[in-house]
């Protein structure tokens, strides 16, 4: 037996849908983000995310009012995803995300409380130190983990 024509358009219709719409950060964001947290020692203050991909690990940083967040990524399409996964989670402004040109952070000497590191995206270590306010603190993913 075969589905009848409204089925069919339900589903197309449906699974239209889920693609438009961003979908919800996994599970293991939230997690992670309080883990990098707790590593990182920091109680507040600005948080980059360097190479932030699609920004759920970006948004889930924002555990609270005394952080605000920032992601960077060359990769316009990304930030764009990044950006509609903040609107969706009505949390923009208090996080927010650019597309980084050139070959230094778009940042102030001594801003930054803790610089995650994603994918360096061709900043070197100089440029990285420069931004970090005393105190604060470099994290870089590696594969063996932060």
């Amino acid at each position: 037996m075969t589905p009848s024509r409204p089925i069919i358009l339900l589903s197309i219709a449906v699974l239209g849908l889920s693609a438009a719409f961003p979908q919800p950060a996994p599970a293991a964001a939230p997690d992670q983000a309080t883990q990098l947290l707790e590593q990182s020692g920091i109680q507040g203050g600005l948080i980059v995310h360097l190479g932030c991909q699609d920004g759920t690990l970006t948004a889930a940083l924002r555990v609270n009012d005394r952080y605000q967040v920032h992601g960077l990524d060359r990769n316009f399409a990304m930030i764009q995803a990044t950006r509609s996964r903040l609107l969706a989670k009505d949390i923009y402004g208090k996080v927010t995300a650019s597309r980084l040109v050139g070959n230094e952070l778009p940042l102030v000497d001594g801003l930054v409380n803790l610089l995650l590191v994603e994918d360096s995206q061709g900043i070197d270590r100089p440029e990285m130190l420069r931004v970090l306010a005393p105190g604060g603190v470099l994290l870089t993913k590696t594969p063996t983990g932060w």
